[in-house]
Formats: structure tokens, C-alpha cells, sequence
């Protein structure tokens, strides 16, 4: 059975795992994030980041896609949403990588746009897709 994990004690564990899945390059002190465990085992963690009062980014990856349930996705809009009060939600991702995009297109991210070699990915810069998605449109909260 999959567990959902927020605590310290698996915070740097999270971090660790998914910097390079999500190309984060900052420190852990800087998130907030939601683990999927079992076994002791990460499948998969969302980080938020960069919050402003409106907007929170969103960092997701997943090894399995069965780590990504209902309430794990109800969970993530209701933190970003309900409980940090942001009017919008920032998702983005190697704009050549369908899987990724399926999913945020999938739980209702809309595409904004495409911004040329923004993400680093193995030390070649790569074209971003840009997601958003408003309260107002979230199907979860």
C-alpha cells in the first residue's frame, strides 16, 4: 500500500530523490512536498517552490505511474489551493516529453506556452513547456 509522507523525517530523502528527476537546482530548506512511499521505498515526490502569495510552482516524478492516486492529486491542490491560498498553480517540463505532459494535461493544467532552452537536462539546455492552472478551474478542490 502506497503511503503518503510529509514529515521531516523523510524531507531530505524526498529532496535528494527528485532534484535530478525534476531538474531542481536549489536547497530542500526552499520547498514543501508530498511524498508516495512504500515499502520505504520513493515512488515518486511533488515538490511546490517559489511561492508568492498568488502562484506556487509545481515539481512532479513519479517511477510508477500507480504512485499517482486520486488522493495524492487532491492532496497537491489542496495545499496549493486551500491551505497556502494561491490563485494559481505553475507546472513545467521538457516540452519534448510526452509522458510528463499526458499527466499535467491529465489532471487539468492548461499549456501556456513554450520557452526555448530553459531547462537544463543533463547539461544540455532543452525547450520548457509551461503549464497553469487557476482555482477557479481545479476540478480537485
Amino acid at each position: 500500500m502506497i503511503e503518503i509522507v510529509t514529515n521531516d523525517e523523510w524531507k531530505n530523502k524526498c529532496y535528494d530523490w527528485i532534484k535530478d528527476k525534476a531538474h531542481i537546482h536549489s536547497t530542500a530548506e526552499d520547498y514543501t512536498y508530498i511524498g508516495m512511499i512504500e515499502d520505504k521505498k520513493i515512488l515518486g515526490v511533488v515538490i511546490f517552490s517559489d511561492y508568492d502569495g498568488n502562484n506556487i510552482f509545481i515539481h512532479v516524478a513519479l517511477d510508477t505511474p500507480r504512485a499517482c492516486q486520486r488522493d495524492t492529486i487532491r492532496l497537491m491542490f489542496d495545499y496549493a489551493f486551500n491551505q497556502a491560498k494561491c490563485n494559481r498553480v505553475t507546472a513545467t517540463c521538457d516540452n519534448n516529453y510526452s509522458r510528463i505532459k499526458k499527466l499535467i494535461e491529465g489532471v487539468g493544467f492548461k499549456k501556456e506556452g513554450v520557452l526555448k532552452n530553459m531547462m537544463k537536462i543533463k547539461d544540455t539546455y532543452v525547450d520548457t513547456a509551461i503549464y497553469g492552472m487557476l482555482k477557479e478551474d481545479c476540478k480537485w478542490v
